[in-house]
């Protein structure tokens, strides 16, 4: 997920709860990636805390947020699952 926010662009990775901040969208994007790279090899090469690392997922209200740009952002797209 990525989105702008007081004149910065974050960008979060829910299942590792990692983000990263930049001036533009891609910067952002390519420090996450490489954030990512990084936690990654770093739970791989320690097998004893591996599954504790690669485990954590962003806090709840970060996942609302995901949820709320993607029905923003989607307009129609979840249509069917209001009924009224």
């Amino acid at each position: 997920m990525a989105y702008p926010q007081e004149g910065v662009y974050i960008a979060v990775c829910l299942d590792l709860s990692l983000a990263a901040q930049a001036d533009t969208m891609q910067e952002a994007m390519k420090k996450l990636d490489e954030q990512v790279k990084d936690y990654l090899t770093e739970a791989r090469s320690d097998p004893k805390y591996a599954e504790q690392l690669l485990s954590r997922k962003a806090p709840l209200s970060l996942w609302v947020k995901y949820y709320w740009l993607q029905i923003k952002t989607k307009p129609g797209h979840c249509a069917g699952l209001f009924i009224g």
